[in-house]
């Protein structure tokens, strides 16, 4: 089993087939951080959309406040003012939030970019591995019709020969001992 192994190590080494695995090891790797990138984004807009709804909500309620300004206590006053305090600190989180979010896209972008790229290496890399698999491919099937044509000639023009020979020197041996032992017969037979 471990024989196996090393001459897959070996055969992956000698066609090149290592760098592929390097590269679809890169293209998973991308991949992940493409999907950690776009959960960041995916975080980055919901904190955007959060701070929008609570800067609204704080507007809401200081038109509220403003549309019965003339009624006015003192706890009207506390909270205007307060409500005014916090819609500065909502619309400062309000801006931070959306530019997280804007360079969380861009990242995002920055990523799906460099995944494409790693595919398209995957892609092409592995293009040129077979490629060069099917030319090894075509020579090796040249080089075995070479050595089935040669084997063919050999054995029309060195093996059939000595073989045809061997069996009409036989055959020959053969005929002249029958014809030898048929003559001793005739003879014994005109010698009787």
């Amino acid at each position: 089993k471990e024989a196996l192994k090393r001459a897959s190590r070996a055969l992956n080494e000698l066609t090149g087939y290592n760098h592929i695995e390097l590269v679809k090891h890169k293209v998973h790797e991308q991949a992940q951080a493409f999907e950690a990138t776009r959960d960041s984004v995916q975080l980055a807009k919901r904190s955007y959309e959060t701070a929008i709804e609570t800067r609204s909500s704080t507007q809401r309620e200081i038109n509220e406040l403003l549309q019965r300004k003339h009624l006015w206590t003192g706890d009207d006053v506390t909270r205007f003012t307060e409500l005014y305090r916090l819609e500065h600190e909502h619309s400062r989180a309000e801006i931070n939030t959306k530019e997280l979010y804007r360079q969380a896209e861009k990242q995002m972008d920055r990523e799906y970019m460099a995944l494409a790229r790693s595919i398209m290496e995957r892609y092409h890399e592995e293009q040129l591995w077979s490629d060069k698999i099917r030319s090894v491919s075509t020579y090796g099937t040249w080089a075995l019709m070479v050595v089935n044509l040669l084997l063919f000639v050999a054995v029309q023009t060195v093996f059939e020969p000595r073989k045809r020979k061997r069996l009409t020197d036989q055959f020959e041996e053969l005929l002249v001992a029958k014809v030898d032992e048929e003559e001793a017969k005739i003879m014994s037979v005109f010698d009787k």
